[in-house]
């Protein structure tokens, strides 16, 4: 493999997560307003990290979409112009099936960076990462992951 695989991809947009933020958020509302909780203090600060994270997830979803390419070199992986040598990568993770999102742990991480996570713009692409990592003994791991914000 002389030559290095372009593939196009995108960040995931993470719906689900940022519909759980949203309902926290309006559940922390609901709260304060009701005045259940004793230390307004607490409710309030929580509700800000909620709606600093919600606000987050929101500019992800819909304004930092735009493709970047993905580059499987013989010694390295490209991410959107970030080389992750392969031998720091711990483990490829595959998650879902209608949507699949691809997350790459390196080693030394409990959680896979939030820069290493994408989705291809085409599904057969997949096949030809899990290959790349099989062929250089990272381990392919077909199962949800967690990631950092």
């Amino acid at each position: 493999m002389n030559n290095p695989i372009v593939r196009t991809a995108k960040a995931p947009a993470e719906k689900m997560f940022l519909a759980a933020i949203s309902v926290n958020v309006v559940l922390w509302i609901f709260i304060i307003v009701q005045g259940n909780f004793q230390n307004i203090f607490i409710a309030s600060t929580i509700l800000a990290l909620f709606a600093i994270v919600e606000i987050i997830l929101i500019y992800r979803a819909f304004a930092a979409r735009r493709s970047f390419d993905i580059l499987l070199n013989e010694d390295s992986l490209v991410i959107n112009n970030r080389m992750i040598p392969a031998d720091t990568i711990k483990t490829v993770f595959v998650r879902g099936y209608f949507v699949p999102v691809i997350g790459i742990r390196p080693k030394g991480n409990l959680l896979v960076p939030y820069k290493y996570c994408f989705q291809y713009e085409d599904d057969k692409y997949i096949k030809e990462l899990t290959q790349w990592a099989e062929q250089r003994q990272i381990m392919v791991a077909k199962k949800s992951f967690q990631r950092w914000l």
